[in-house]
């Protein structure tokens, strides 16, 4: 859940917008005075991903959010996957006769 309330006129149209898109991405008020000029990107936990900029789109929003999670999703993959690859060569390691 967001720590503050998107009551900013923007943040709601932007967000709304997000919604039609059927993107999970939601964005929110910065309060942070060096990054003024940004929004906060967010995921569908509100978690914040990055600083996007206020003028931008909700649909380029959309794609930078997609794009993000296409990434975690592969680096997710590969993990498991180089995970797996390690647990079957130490299982085969442990099966593997002992000369000694």
């Amino acid at each position: 859940m967001s720590d503050f309330p998107a009551v900013d006129p923007l943040v709601q149209r932007f967000n709304a917008r997000l919604a039609e898109l059927n993107s999970p991405a939601r964005v929110a008020l910065t309060h942070l005075l060096s990054h003024a000029d940004m929004l906060e990107l967010r995921d569908d936990e509100q978690n914040f991903l990055e600083f996007i900029p206020a003028t931008a789109t909700p649909e380029m929003a959309s794609i930078a959010f997609r794009l993000y999670a296409r990434g975690l999703n592969r680096g997710v993959r590969s993990g498991e996957e180089a995970a797996w690859a390690k647990l079957r060569f130490l299982i085969g390691a442990a099966a593997a006769p002992s000369h000694f």
